[in-house]
């Protein structure tokens, strides 16, 4: 399994995610807020990122851009995972090339499944 690279800024939904991708096998590191996520994507190639959007430091949508406008990180897939269900925020993310997009709140073995998808597992 991979690594997976998680952006959450609210410490009980990141335990969350973090426990159920570990049962599930994969490696994760977690941010706080965007500071420093688009480096470590670069330097350690994960297999995804989970972003939320609303975060201080840099916003989920501004690392997604930042991601895909860099040839050497842009096939990394993009999952956002996110309270902000507004459709233009929705069409938005699947612009900027995110792979999917999951509303808060929302049950953990979706998520799991919407990861696998996105790693074509």
């Amino acid at each position: 399994m991979g690594k997976i690279i998680l952006a959450e800024d609210v410490n009980a939904i990141a335990k969350i995610v973090i426990h159920k991708l570990q049962n599930s096998g994969y490696e994760v590191q977690h941010f706080k807020d965007g500071e420093g996520v688009v480096e470590a994507i670069i330097e350690q190639k994960p297999a995804l990122l989970i972003t939320d959007i609303m975060m201080p430091i840099k916003d989920g949508m501004t690392i997604l851009r930042e991601i895909k406008s860099n040839p050497e990180i842009s096939d990394i897939p993009v999952i956002i995972l996110t309270g902000n269900s507004h459709e233009d925020s929705v069409v938005r993310g699947f612009k900027n090339g995110a792979a999917d997009y999951i509303r808060k709140p929302f049950s953990t073995a979706e998520l799991l499944l919407r990861v696998k998808k996105a790693l074509n597992e």
